[in-house]
């Protein structure tokens, strides 16, 4: 019976649920949706039940599409959205929904903390003054919590009956000295005890097992073990296979980002821990393929509408009719704002220099150069402080799917861009490795990086380069004259 381990990958909309062999296939996916809650004041709430629901209805959507008999399961992992906060008491239930990471809710919080803290140091978009809004809002969930979960954790709670929180997905102890102290000194100030928080586990550590009736509800026999898993960021750094010091990959999602792992040194809170040797540090990009899709709704929408989705080899094929700057095109891709520290919140999109020659051809490549020229910048910050570019760099995500995006990346980095054949699939492949490597069938997270299959290379073209340089201080210069405009607006 061949036989496969089962990741998870626990997003804002829904699971995707895969299995994947030994060898680092990912030979079958399937995906379930939850419904997400939002009111006025920036919430942004989630019932951790439906996380336990999605989980077990993928498991067994999975199972039913591959023909695979339960049995082959070896093991299981998850990878999850950051810093959700799930309190839950002594009898197991809930007490609150999931305060996700996209609730903003805690301005007041990152106020009081900033005074305290140092001012810059949190915003209400941070785990800590949501924690602490939970606090003083909620005193009574705070007193009756046993435990303080987040996703990962509650799901592998719900699986095993053990509290274990991974160590991407833990923001309240560390390994490292002077974190760890911090974190001391903030949860004392807050008036949290530590002791509420899940124990840590590493991501390829074994955490228990499924328990006989967790077993009924998943659909799997009672005994698979279950690993520490991650959050996405980390799993995605797996899948892409730049795990080990000194690898950079490029998301390319609805949003996405410019990651670096790190040997770690304590400098910042946002720095995502991978392990006690390395970080995972991202410049992040509130709409990379969510700029993309704008432009494709406006400009190409009925074309998307009667080709679904071959509207994108229509797209390649046109915007390789665009020469490199779009003749004289730009767009700034912030339609729904950016984040900092490169952009300010209230950034928001622009186009410059139309003229009768132009089309939607080249405001579509044009958005796609901006997105490239931002990430340029995250490149350039880095480097600035001792973080130079290798090389290659992995792309990863349904963007990169795009030999034209691609194409347009490389030149503008001045780098060879490499897109693994998972590109899809990079956060549920990196997950699958925490359960590779826990059951001994994969060394490390470098063996892993290895075994990451390479499916396209762009290399730069000198006369795109060339252009692409002069055309990303432009971008600057565009950048830094608008700046002072968008609070105004």
């Amino acid at each position: 019976m061949k036989k496969y381990v089962l990741a998870y990958d626990l997003g804002t909309s829904g699971v995707k649920g895969a299995l994947v062999t030994p060898d680092g296939e990912v030979a079958f996916t399937a995906t379930v949706s939850y419904p997400l809650y939002t009111a006025e004041g920036g919430i942004a709430e989630q019932e951790p039940s439906d996380y336990w629901q999605g989980v077990c209805s993928v498991t067994r959507a999975v199972l039913e599409k591959g023909k695979v008999s339960p049995d082959a399961v070896i093991g299981m992992a998850l990878d999850t959205m950051w810093k959700g906060i799930i309190p839950v008491d002594e009898a197991g239930r809930v007490l609150h929904r999931s305060i996700i990471w996209l609730d903003s809710r805690s301005v007041e919080e990152a106020r009081i903390l900033n005074e305290r803290f140092g001012e810059g140091t949190f915003t209400s978009a941070d785990y800590w003054p949501k924690l602490f809004w939970l606090r003083r809002n909620r005193p009574d969930v705070f007193e009756n919590a046993v435990t303080v979960f987040e996703v990962n954790s509650y799901i592998k709670w719900r699986a095993t009956g053990v509290a274990s929180v991974d160590e991407g997905n833990n923001f309240v102890h560390s390994t490292d000295p002077k974190l760890d102290a911090f974190y001391a000194e903030l949860m004392a100030f807050m008036d949290i005890p530590r002791e509420k928080f899940p124990q840590v586990a590493p991501s390829c550590g074994l955490v228990g097992h499924v328990t006989e009736e967790a077993s009924h509800e998943l659909g799997l026999p009672a005994g698979v073990p279950v690993f520490g898993g991650t959050s996405d960021i980390n799993a995605i750094a797996m899948g892409a296979g730049t795990a080990a010091v000194g690898g950079v990959h490029i998301y390319f999602g609805s949003s996405g980002w410019i990651g670096y792992t790190l040997a770690h040194e304590f400098k910042e809170l946002y720095f995502s821990p991978f392990d006690n040797k390395r970080d995972v540090h991202i410049m992040g990009s509130q709409a990379i393929g969510l700029s993309y899709n704008w432009a494709i709704d406006r400009f190409y929408g009925e074309e998307k509408k009667a080709l679904g989705d071959g509207i994108y080899a229509l797209l390649d094929q046109q915007l390789s009719e665009i020469p490199a700057g779009s003749e004289g095109v730009f767009a700034t891709p912030w339609f729904y704002g950016e984040r900092p520290p490169l952009f300010g919140r209230d950034a928001r999109g622009n186009f410059l220099g139309l003229g009768a020659i132009h089309d939607r051809r080249h405001m579509t490549r044009a958005v796609m150069e901006g997105v490239c020229y931002q990430l340029r910048m995250g490149a350039e910050y880095n480097a600035n402080i001792g973080r130079p570019l290798p090389d290659k760099v992995r792309a990863i995500g349904g963007g990169s799917c795009s030999g034209i995006w691609m194409q347009i990346l490389a030149d503008v980095l001045n780098v060879t861009i490499e897109v693994p054949a998972a590109t899809r699939h990079a956060g549920t492949l990196g997950t699958a490795y925490c359960a590779l490597v826990g059951l001994g069938l994969c060394n490390d997270v470098e063996d892993a990086a290895s075994r990451v299959k390479i499916a396209n290379v762009y290399k730069p073209n000198p006369e795109a380069v060339a252009a692409y340089e002069k055309g990303y201080r432009t971008f600057e210069k565009i950048y830094k004259t608008l700046a002072p405009l968008f609070s105004e607006t």
